[in-house]
């Protein structure tokens, strides 16, 4: 069952957490100025009864805070951008990846009226293919409506080359007239019949919802958002040993309807929601023809299951009970059920292989989620504050287990096989205290346990205690030190090898995630801030991982970095800020080519560095801002071979990032202004599994003859924007 419907950090109708934060911030701060207004008022009034008995003229008093924001507010943004070359990497996922002009065209315009009516409307990159419009309204403390519309592209690559036609949809042939060969060297047609492809994806995504609150403490709320995602990716097929890089459809469409019910009162806060979403694929399979000469009956066309439509169900329940001014219990529940009933394709489409139709029409896939969460916090004395957190994820695979008639590539008819119902349950508990030593230092001391159970996998049991401590110092006003210490030991049941998997794996292989392992971690965090205008920060972070038990696999882990940034305020006028950093991760793995001993060894070192600064200063008594940023971002990966490696060593992977911007903003007047904007970036890579490698270089790839992503490119903007 292939799981496309995980929610993710974007909630139903499009509204991720950062922007529900936004609009409860943004409620919250109205708040906080009517109850400053109302305050100052007071305090404007007991001021006037005492001032003018003694003759004090307060006819020209004025509270700037109690005038509140009523009628239009509106802001729009026009102008002219220009892209000086085409790059898909450029534009990967910010919609300019072509050259030439496009239009600036973004806006925002806002309605507060006396009886809390409001209406919020948003609109920003319109000229562009990853533009966004928002509609929010109601009437604050009864109901909000919204109304979302986004659209995502990613360009993936536009150096992918194919003989094959039909890319985007489920069947690929080759051209009239192709010369099949049992090597690419013998492809005489190859060459002429390559065609540039695009890979690329757009996604748009159509949210609305409703939210009602009522003047008892129930409220109800309803989300509805459909994603609709199309264009295509890489994939492959192959014919035993022979293989093929091929255009994969994708034409996705993925519904979500969440509604809850929620209940608060001084104690008591509860919500009830369920959830549900359903995925669909246009395309149930990839049919390809054979580019090779076929060398056994029948192999003239493949054929791949692409992902099948599919849904998901949930039913959820949170709470939360302040028990007194010290003790707080929160606690959440969901149950839910993936399910998949698509009819199942034939084994092969090979007409020379008896094979017998699937053991059903489905595999009527089913797996039940529970998803449980409890924690406690209590206060036991005003420097002693104590959590405990329990969770509970179990993940029961109900589909039966079958046994199908196995064709390895649409060639040969292997021997059947089972499904595997993957499962696991996991259970973790987190223990938490924070003591307030003295004022400005506390202490933090905590234990965490993870035991996860498996199925139908390697390891049966694995069991993970984690000890950790912090200590946190204000050492003077303007110093903040704060220390991380963790040790933590992975203990695992046996590992063994899964019968039913073929081929057999090496029993000395040890799987990472599920592989005995001691952990240790130290970090180091400083804030300074000598003067309110400079400030620096340090961060300092080591981590080890050891797998001393491990003979295959991976064996050891070591990753470090250093990261300071600065912020100074030269003037009123101009601030400047600088960042720089390092990471460096090093690994080690051990391989077997004899399916017996290590007899190769692997070192993996990976390298990242950052910098980078801005300066911003304003000229010409407040109306003119000038600002510049630059930074720049490297990263280099070494492979070392010590025996069974290749003859010539593996190049270094490397990529560099640089980029500069250049900013101009002029303010005709307090509602019109000016702004241009230069944008420099430069990206360079090289990927030795990508560079030189053409679509024949392979003798049995026909392969995309991608290269590694490189570009230089600019970007000039001019826009007006105005207030009214």
């Amino acid at each position: 069952m292939t799981n496309t419907m995980k929610k993710n950090t974007t909630s139903p109708g499009g509204e991720t957490t950062a922007t529900r934060c936004g609009r409860v911030m943004k409620s919250g701060a109205r708040l906080v100025l009517i109850v400053l207004a109302t305050q100052l008022s007071i305090a404007g009034a007991q001021d006037v009864a005492e001032t003018d008995a003694l003759g004090v003229d307060t006819s020209k008093w004025k509270c700037k805070f109690c005038e509140f924001e009523q009628g239009w507010y509106s802001d729009i943004t026009l102008g002219l951008g220009y892209v000086a070359d085409d790059s898909f990497k450029f534009g990967e996922y910010n919609g300019l990846e072509e050259d030439g002009a496009y239009l600036i065209a973004a806006g925002n315009a806002r309605y507060r009226s006396e009886d809390a009516t409001y209406l919020d409307l948003s609109l920003s990159d319109f000229g562009l293919d990853s533009r966004s419009l928002s509609i929010e309204g109601g009437r604050q403390g009864s109901y909000d409506i919204y109304l979302r519309y986004d659209e995502i592209p990613h360009f993936v690559s536009d150096s992918v080359s194919t003989p094959y036609l039909g890319n985007g949809g489920g069947n690929l042939t080759l051209p009239p007239g192709w010369v099949s060969a049992g090597a690419t060297a013998g492809m005489t047609a190859l060459g002429p019949s390559l065609r540039v492809v695009d890979l690329e994806t757009e996604r748009k995504r159509l949210g609305t919802g409703i939210t009602i609150t009522t003047g008892s403490p129930w409220s109800y709320r309803v989300d509805l958002l459909r994603d609709d995602k199309k264009g295509n990716k890489r994939g492959g097929g192959s014919f035993l040993f022979s293989t093929a890089q091929l255009v994969e459809p994708v034409d996705y469409v993925t519904d979500e309807i969440e509604v809850a019910v929620s209940y608060t009162d001084k104690e008591w806060q509860a919500t009830l929601a369920y959830y549900v979403s359903t995925f669909s694929n246009d395309n149930e399979s990839l049919l390809w023809e054979n580019a090779y000469t076929p060398i056994f009956a029948g192999t003239d066309e493949g054929q791949l299951a692409l992902p099948p439509d599919n849904e998901f169900h949930q039913l959820a329940l949170s709470a939360a009970y302040r028990i007194d001014k010290r003790n707080h219990i929160s606690a959440h529940f969901a149950t839910g059920r993936m399910e998949q009933d698509e009819k199942l394709l034939a084994a092969t489409v090979n007409p020379t292989l008896l094979v017998p139709p699937p053991p059903g029409e489905s595999a009527d896939a089913k797996v039940d989620t529970t998803n449980a969460r409890l924690k406690f916090v209590s206060r036991l004395t005003d420097r002693l504050r104590l959590s405990a957190l329990y969770s509970y994820d179990d993940r029961d695979n109900r589909t039966p287990q079958l046994m199908y008639d196995w064709v390895i590539t649409d060639t040969v008819l292997a021997t059947q096989r089972a499904n595997l119902p993957y499962s696991y349950t996991r259970k973790a508990l987190k223990i938490k205290a924070d003591y307030d030593y003295a004022r400005g230092t506390r202490f933090g001391l905590g234990y965490d346990i993870d035991d996860r159970e498996r199925r139908f996998q390697e390891v049966d049991e694995t069991s993970e205690n984690t000890l950790w401590s912090t200590i946190r110092v204000r050492a003077i006003d303007s110093l903040f030190l704060e220390f991380k210490l963790a040790v933590s030991e992975r203990d695992t049941s046996n590992y063994e090898v899964v019968s039913a998997i073929d081929p057999a794996q090496n029993p000395l292989m040890r799987k990472y995630n599920m592989a005995d392992r001691d952990r240790q971690s130290i970090a180091f965090y400083a804030s300074f801030i000598p003067h309110p205008d400079y400030s620096v920060g340090i961060s300092i972070e080591n981590a080890k991982d050891d797998y001393d038990d491990s003979n295959l696999g991976l064996t050891k882990s070591r990753d470090n970095s250093v990261n300071i940034d600065v912020t100074t305020m030269l003037s009123e006028e101009t601030s400047i800020n600088a960042f720089i950093g390092q990471q460096n991760i090093n690994s080690s793995q051990n391989g077997s080519q004899a399916f017996a001993s290590p007899d190769w060894f692997a070192s993996n070192d990976d390298t990242f560095d950052l910098f980078g600064f801005g300066v911003t200063h304003v000229l010409i008594a407040d109306r003119l801002d000038i600002g510049a940023d630059y930074s720049m971002a490297r990263s280099t990966g070494e492979i070392e071979m010590d025996g069974g490696g290749p003859a010539v060593p593996f190049p270094d992977l490397r990529t560099e990032l640089e980029t500069i911007r250049l900013y101009l903003k002029y303010r005709l007047d307090e509602n019109l202004s000016l702004q241009t904007a230069y944008w420099h970036e430069t990206y360079d890579s090289d990927d030795w599994a990508l560079d030189g490698v053409g679509p024949d270089t392979v003798s049995n790839l026909v392969g995309f003859g991608e290269d590694s992503p490189s570009y230089s490119n600019d970007v000039v903007k001019l826009s007006m924007s105005y207030v009214f």
